[in-house]
């Protein structure tokens, strides 16, 4: 698995830099700001945030049904 660039990670998109999990978010140009966690490589093993994941995984999900309804 590799250690950085967008990756899916137990069915979460992520950016992944220097061991920290980013939250993806479609056509960012800054660089991410959103902490989901922190991920081993060699280990294979994510730490998530309890409090943030679940705030931002509703919001992406919320966001990614809107623009798909938008033909």
């Amino acid at each position: 698995m590799p250690s950085h660039g967008a990756e899916i990670i137990e069915g979460v998109p992520v950016l992944l830099k220097d061991g920290v999990m980013y939250a993806f978010q479609y056509g960012l140009v800054n660089p991410p700001t959103i902490k989901l966690g922190t991920y081993v490589a060699t280990t294979k093993k994510a730490t998530w945030d309890p409090v943030v994941l679940p705030q931002w995984l509703a919001t992406y999900r919320r966001n990614l049904v809107a623009r798909s309804r938008k033909i």
